[in-house]
C-alpha cells in the first residue's frame, strides 16, 4: 500500500477515535433521555477551556487536569438536565432544540467574555511526541486518544451489559413506565446518565488538547460531527456510532490530503448525505 495513503488512513482512524469518544457521550444521554443536545460540542469546548485555564494558572498538564474537569463537567451536566432539560423533556422537539441552541450561545459568549476570541493552545508534556514506525509518523497524543477512546467504549459496553446500573439504564431506555413500576427512579437514572455523557467530554477534551488550537466558537463543529456519527450509527447503537465516527475521521483525513484546497473538508459531509440517501436509518440501523 502507498505510504501516503497508509499514513492518511492511520491519521483518520486516530482522529475518528477521538470523535467517537465525543459521540458516545451524546449517544449515552440520548439513549436514556431521548434528548439531542445541540450544545454538546460547547460543553466539550467548556471542558477544554477549563483545562486551559488550569494550565495557565497552575501549569497543570491537560492529562492531569481531567481529574478536576471530569467531576466538574459531570456536575454541570446533572444541573443542566435537572433544571433546564427535564422540565421540557416532554415538550415538542423544537422546544428542546431551541433550548439547547440557546444554551450553546450562552456557553460560547461566556467563554468569549472570559477568555477572549483569539485562538489559544494548551501546552502538554506529550504535545511534540511522535512515534516513528518505518516510514510512518504517528503523533503520540492522537494514539493515546484513540486507545483511551477504545478502552472507554469497551468499559461502557461492559457497564451497560453486565452491571446493575447498566440494567437500570437499559430498562429506562426500553420502557420508562415499566421501569418506574419496577421501582427504578427514572428521573435519577436520566440525570446521572446525562451527567456521565457530559463528564465523558472532559476526558475527550483533555485528549484532544495537546497540540490543538481552540477557540470559544468551535463547539458547533463538534456538535455537527457528533450528530453525523450518531445518525451514521443508527442513533442508539454504541458500536455503530463508534464506527460512524471512525468513518468521519477517515473521510476528513482523506479529503484533506487528496482533495485540493478547503474542498476536501466537504468529503465527510458528502459521505454523510450519501449514506442518508441510501440508508436513512444509518449504516447499521434497522429498516422501520
Amino acid at each position: 500500500m502507498d505510504t501516503l495513503l497508509l499514513q492518511t488512513l492511520i491519521q483518520g482512524l486516530l482522529i475518528g477515535g477521538a470523535y467517537a469518544l465525543i459521540a458516545l457521550g451524546m449517544c449515552l444521554a440520548y439513549n436514556v433521555s431521548g434528548i439531542v443536545n445541540f450544545a454538546h460540542g460547547d460543553f466539550l469546548t467548556l471542558g477544554m477551556f477549563i483545562a486551559f485555564g488550569l494550565q495557565a494558572a497552575t501549569a497543570l498538564d491537560p492529562y492531569i487536569s481531567v481529574a478536576i474537569t471530569l467531576p466538574l463537567l459531570a456536575v454541570i451536566g446533572a444541573l443542566t438536565y435537572q433544571y433546564l432539560l427535564r422540565p421540557v423533556a416532554r415538550s415538542h422537539a423544537l422546544v428542546i432544540i431551541q433550548l439547547t441552541l440557546g444554551l450553546s450561545f450562552v456557553l460560547q459568549n461566556g467563554l468569549l467574555m472570559i477568555f477572549g476570541g483569539q485562538p489559544v493552545r494548551t501546552p502538554s508534556a506529550m504535545e511534540a511526541s511522535i512515534l516513528v514506525l518505518g516510514d510512518l509518523f504517528i503523533r503520540t497524543p492522537q494514539l493515546i486518544a484513540f486507545c483511551t477512546s477504545l478502552t472507554l467504549a469497551l468499559i461502557l459496553f461492559l457497564v451497560l451489559g453486565y452491571t446493575e446500573i447498566g440494567r437500570r439504564i437499559r430498562a429506562v431506555h426500553q420502557n420508562p413506565q415499566a421501569a418506574a413500576l419496577m421501582g427504578i427512579d427514572v428521573p435519577r437514572v436520566r440525570t446521572l446518565t446525562f451527567a456521565a455523557g457530559i463528564g465523558i467530554l472532559a476526558i475527550a477534551g483533555a485528549l484532544l488538547l495537546p497540540g490543538t488550537t481552540i477557540w470559544p466558537a468551535q463547539g458547533l463543529r463538534f456538535t455537527v460531527i457528533t450528530l453525523m456519527a450518531l445518525i451514521l450509527g443508527g442513533m442508539t447503537d454504541f458500536a455503530g456510532v463508534y464506527i460512524g465516527a471512525l468513518v468521519i475521521g477517515i473521510a476528513e483525513a482523506v479529503g484533506t490530503v487528496y482533495v485540493a484546497g478547503t474542498t476536501g473538508m466537504i468529503l465527510p459531509y458528502a459521505i454523510f448525505i450519501l449514506v442518508l440517501l441510501l440508508r436513512p436509518n444509518g449504516l447499521f440501523g434497522r429498516a422501520a
